[in-house]
């Protein structure tokens, strides 16, 4: 029992510490809750996609969910391509939100066909972890660094579009 206690404990702790060496930042702080500005806090589940010639592409060519909690975020997505090819992310984040800018770092990310043909766990390159973020109406508007995309997020949901190509829209579940 002591060998097989020793040898699970031996495996788990390999494992943190391989997974620990996948963080590709040093120091990645989590969010704090700045007064005054709206909450991202949620989980949200992809409604519909429509393209920019006003085509909408719902489940099951497409789906996603996104959680975001206390400055951390797990980011799901497909959807199948003109040729029939699946394209799909997998992402962990960590993210600051204040009154000025949306921060945020890839801690891991899986993507298949998205940047290049085939799977891939590099992240989007970016200059600058932080954009600007925009309070409009009650949204919070800011685009998140390397990604291509301008969110716009309310209360019910967000949209996330890409100029010239599609406006995503997701509704918070929870």
């Amino acid at each position: 029992m002591t060998k097989l206690l020793y040898a699970i404990c031996t495996w788990a702790g390999a494992a943190l510490l391989g997974f620990g060496s996948l963080t590709p930042a040093p120091f990645i702080p989590v969010a704090g809750k700045e007064p005054g500005i709206p909450d991202l806090d949620g989980t949200y589940e992809l409604e519909k996609r429509v393209t920019s010639d006003g085509k909408e592409i719902v489940s099951p060519t497409i789906g996603g969910l996104y959680s975001l909690a206390h400055g951390r975020g797990n980011f799901n997505l497909f959807w199948v391509n003109k040729d029939h090819t699946l394209v799909s992310e997998s992402t962990i984040t960590r993210y600051t939100l204040t009154g000025s800018e949306y921060c945020e770092w890839i801690v891991f990310t899986l993507r298949n066909n998205i940047d290049q043909p085939g799977v891939s766990n590099e992240a989007p390159a970016v200059k600058n972890h932080c954009s600007p973020v925009t309070l409009r109406e009650g949204r919070i508007v800011f685009e998140p660094p390397g990604e291509g995309v301008v969110m716009s997020v309310g209360k019910d949901g967000f949209t996330a579009t890409a100029a010239g190509e599609f406006i995503d829209h997701w509704k918070k579940v929870q």
